[in-house]
């Protein structure tokens, strides 16, 4: 379920014990592979595998609950993101942030899944980038581990965007790794160069989503540093599990973005009456 965080903090609901939810499959089949790999020769697609362990849901739950509610969720972002004319509709509207108050709470797989669900659609390519710097973030598992990537943009003029981006076997889906360097990522983050790396990537790709996957903003300064930059950050938050002085405390750190929203996660599979909310394996991180 995704909101605007005023509404959620108006409520002010108590936290409540932390829910369990049933394991979900998280298989994807394998598709378009050679004409992406066509489209950008010498670039091997990540494949259906690696996107699998990085959380993807499978293609055939297409007309699940769970697949239903990303797209509903979809659709508000991109209603927030573009126009009639397919560009995007407002400043920056097409970067969108996802991250959370603490670990654990499923926002890389909400990050995998909005992106992919997006591209599934057809209707435009989406960048997801990797802008975490844990040890098993989205890139790691997509075996993107020494890949060039953001931080080596921000750190040097001399790579080109379009040779680091790496395409995955779900057609219109891209990937842009991490890169080298994480070590530097709070200072990288915090820079002018990143500033306009933003600023560039948004208006080349002004006809696509650009969504990343960031840090915890209470585990790191990156979601801070970005949402001066960005369009819209949504905040996934753990049903049952995530204290409201931890929401409210990551809520302080992003409200330089102009759109924040909230994204309740971890749902148990009972509580049917909150269309909108989906329920999936607890991670030991995300």
């Amino acid at each position: 379920m995704i909101v605007p965080w005023g509404d959620v903090l108006a409520r002010r609901a108590p936290a409540a014990e932390a829910l369990h939810a049933p394991e979900l499959t998280r298989t994807v089949k394998h598709q378009a592979a050679e004409q992406l790999a066509a489209e950008k020769p010498g670039a091997a697609p990540v494949s259906a595998d690696a996107l699998a362990k990085a959380g993807l849901i499978d293609r055939a739950q297409r007309h699940s609950r769970i697949s239903e509610e990303f797209r509903i969720i979809q659709s508000k972002l991109l209603r927030e993101a573009f126009g009639g004319n397919g560009v995007a509709a407002a400043a920056r509207g097409n970067l969108i942030v996802v991250t959370s108050a603490l670990p654990g709470e499923g926002k890389s797989f909400v990050t995998m899944n909005l992106a992919a669900g997006i591209a599934r659609q057809g209707d435009r390519r989406v960048l997801l980038i990797d802008a975490d710097v844990k040890p098993d973030s989205l890139g790691q598992i997509m075996g993107l581990s020494g890949a060039p990537g953001l931080f080596d943009l921000v750190r040097s003029g001399s790579h080109s965007i379009d040779d680091l981006i790496v395409p995955t076997t779900v057609e219109h889906l891209d990937i842009l790794p991490p890169g080298t360097g994480a070590a530097e990522s709070a200072e990288l983050f915090a820079s002018k160069r990143m500033a306009e790396l933003l600023e560039e990537l948004g208006q080349r790709y002004a006809d696509r989503p650009i969504i990343f996957d960031s840090s915890p903003c209470l585990s790191s300064s990156n979601p801070h540093a970005l949402a001066p930059w960005v369009g819209q950050i949504v905040v996934v938050v753990a049903a049952g599990s995530t204290h409201q002085g931890d929401v409210e405390a990551a809520l302080d750190l992003v409200q330089n973005c102009p759109s924040v929203s909230l994204l309740l996660n971890k749902i148990a599979p009972w509580n049917l009456h909150s269309f909108g909310s989906y329920a999936y394996p607890l991670p030991s991180s995300a």
